[in-house]
């Protein structure tokens, strides 16, 4: 993360995005028009934030002291701007109005079925304690905050956050990707019984017996 003097080191970041092979301290200084320390010290602190990397040493032909060059990592390229909420919407609009509603919601249940059915190795001969328990691993990995809720009858799983929630304000048929994963993986049908999309605090998908 950029805390200080954020302008010139967002000038760094994109210097060294639009030079794939690297820069050295004494290049990146002269684009920047600041001093060779004032440029180092910038580069320390993008370092230590995991922004930016050393490649190689190029070996000055006149005889002068090495230098280094210095990339972007992968964390520094994730700086700049992604437009992937964007371009999702625009998928989702495409295929809803190319395949309906129906069909729509068929698609993205194919999708959670899919995606289950490609993890079920894993879950191959244990029970449905254990299956739940894989289950919310996977989910977290995916990036839900769930747990397993407590009922009155079976089981059930409380999601705290919904990873495409302002996409399925727009789309709530994607909820059909959940619960199709969800009951495939445990081969036991699912009721949602509150939708965080649909104005309630949680999403809870009750296992039905």
């Amino acid at each position: 993360m950029i805390t200080s003097n954020s302008s010139r080191q967002q000038q760094l970041l994109k210097l060294l995005l639009l030079s794939k092979q690297g820069l050295s301290i004494d290049e990146l200084a002269t684009q920047l028009d600041i001093s060779r320390n004032a440029t180092k010290q910038h580069l320390v602190t993008l370092e230590q934030a995991q922004l930016v990397k050393t490649d190689h040493v190029n070996l000055n032909i006149t005889g002068g002291r090495p230098s280094r060059n210095y990339q972007l990592t992968e964390q520094g390229i994730h700086q700049f701007p992604k437009q992937y909420a964007w371009f999702s919407q625009l998928l989702l609009t495409e295929l809803k109005e190319e395949l309906g509603e129906d069909g729509f919601r068929a698609y993205l249940a194919k999708l959670g079925t899919k995606l289950a059915k490609s993890l079920l190795p894993a879950a191959d001969n244990v029970d449905t304690a254990e299956k739940l328990r894989h289950l919310l691993e996977i989910m977290q990995s995916l990036g839900y905050v769930a747990e397993q809720g407590v009922e009155v009858q079976g089981a059930s799983i409380q999601a705290y956050n919904c990873v495409y929630h302002d996409l399925a304000n727009e789309f709530p048929e994607l909820c059909e990707f959940d619960r199709a994963l969800i009951s495939t993986w445990l081969d036991k049908p699912v009721e949602q019984t509150q939708c965080m999309a649909q104005g309630d605090c949680v999403c809870i998908f009750k296992l039905q017996q």
